[in-house]
């Protein structure tokens, strides 16, 4: 048998029955930083744009550019990014994505001029959007077969409650600074952590699945004792699991050239839509929490600074909804817990449209918060589980791209024309009819991953 192939057979197979130990946790630690970042640099906007709004006398248009430039660059970053980590690996293009957008967010202070603040924000985003789909696409190629979900949706729900921070910072700049100064601090404060590229640098390990797929087989073995010496687990150059092996086999057998093209060609056209339809289904409700709920809220009778609070905890609760989802997700499977999850929301947001009582509309939104927007990790994830090592990036960031041009571009556009039109119910029944028809894909055409060798998941049988 080809020694090669026996070898990628024994590194994967000791990476995916290492249990969980301090060395990986120590790797999804600084995952989740990244998504602490990130999360400060795309919710400071809100904070920035009611103080320029004051101090500046924007108009609308301005105002639009303002609080839009950043996304743009996000989306374009992610489509992007999958070519470059393909390519030129995970670690790296984490580096200079977090670079780029802690840099330039840092360098936005300095400036008086609107237009050179869009440009700024707008470079910014081309950088975090490089780095939004690497934490989970990283997990999945490092983490034990059996723990990928509940590792993932720890990340997430960090992100979820790190979505708090700069809203907490732009209040205490607010009180504490004149309204020069103010605006100013969020984006000091959001630049700052370009200094953690260090430990990036120093103790984030490359993806040992790419590292395989370009020859750098030593640096593997290295990694996998390196976990197995954490867990208290044995070396075995010997130990071969056999669907490890089997499903590589298949991989060689069927070896073709990857490109992106392939993304829209059997088998996995059909993987991409569903996986895009949970991801877009996911965002909507996200954007609808984010952006909405103020308003949605103030339509009840909640004073702004109340339905600000409040939106930001209903964001936090969807950190709950996370972490309970992930280690069902791993015991139970992916397909069943994500519809369990989309049909409860789906339900509280039909509820919604018949609720008079304001205090139990809070509750059912919670609830559906909870649940609604709890999903996101499993969407992640379930992305980066459809595609082989090769085009893994390309999938990831791709499918990040497309779902969030749906979900947080055009949906959170044509809502706005819903709320006008047919009043905050049309928008809780858009958002159920959503769920709906992705939780019908998925049922149809979806693939259960859980517990299972990305080789064998992500092959293109």
């Amino acid at each position: 048998m080809n020694s090669k192939l026996l070898l990628e057979a024994n590194l994967i197979s000791r990476l995916d029955r290492v249990p969980m130990n301090k060395s990986i946790l120590s790797i999804v630690i600084l995952l989740a930083w990244c998504w602490v970042m990130e999360a400060f640099d795309i919710g400071m906007i809100s904070q920035v744009v009611l103080v320029l709004r004051q101090i500046w006398d924007l108009d609308a248009n301005s105002l639009g550019l303002l609080g839009s430039c950043s996304t743009a660059g996000v989306v374009i970053g992610t489509a992007f990014a999958g070519f470059l980590t393909d390519k030129y690996g995970r670690k790296r293009v984490l580096l200079w994505g977090v670079f780029i957008f802690t840099l330039f967010t840092l360098i936005g202070s300095l400036f008086e001029n609107l237009i050179w603040i869009i440009t700024m924000r707008f470079i910014s985003g081309l950088g975090a959007g490089a780095v939004f789909p690497l934490p989970y696409l990283m997990i999945s190629e490092l983490a034990p077969a059996k723990q990928r979900a509940i590792l993932v949706c720890i990340c997430n729900a960090i992100l979820a409650c790190a979505y708090l921070l700069p809203t907490l910072c732009g209040s205490w700049a607010i009180q504490n600074f004149d309204l020069d100064t103010a605006w100013r601090v969020p984006f000091i404060i959001g630049g700052l952590p370009i200094i953690t590229i260090y430990w990036f640098y120093k103790y984030l390990p490359e993806s040992p699945r790419w590292l395989m797929k370009n020859g750098r087989y030593e640096e593997v073995k290295n990694l996998v004792e390196q976990f197995e010496k954490s867990a208290g687990v044995e070396h075995d150059d010997t130990y071969v699991d056999e669907n490890v092996l089997n499903s590589l086999k298949r991989i060689s057998e069927n070896q073709a050239h990857v490109s992106w093209k392939m993304l829209f060609i059997s088998p996995f056209l059909s993987r991409s839509l569903v996986s895009w339809g949970m991801f877009s289904a996911g965002l909507i409700t996200w954007y609808v929490i984010m952006v909405y709920v103020p308003t949605i809220l103030t339509s009840y009778g909640f004073d702004s600074s109340k339905s600000l609070i409040l939106g930001g905890i209903m964001a936090a609760i969807s950190g709950g909804g996370a972490l309970v989802m992930g280690p069902l997700a791993d015991k139970y499977g992916r397909k069943p817990i994500w519809s369990i999850y989309v049909i409860i929301s789906s339900a509280c947001l039909l509820l919604m449209t018949q609720i008079q009582s304001v205090n139990m509309l809070l509750v059912v939104g919670a609830i559906m918060s909870f649940f609604g927007a709890g999903i996101m990790p499993v969407c992640k994830l379930y992305i980066a589980e459809q595609y082989p090592t090769e085009l893994r990036g390309v999938g990831t960031g791709f499918g990040e791209a497309v779902s969030r041009i749906i979900g947080g571009v055009l949906a959170t556009y044509y809502l706005a024309y819903f709320v006008s039109v047919g009043g905050v119910n049309a928008v809780f029944i858009f958002m159920a009819v959503t769920f709906i028809i992705a939780v019908i894909a998925l049922l149809l055409w979806g693939r259960e991953t859980a517990r299972k060798c990305v080789e064998d998941i992500s092959s293109c049988e």
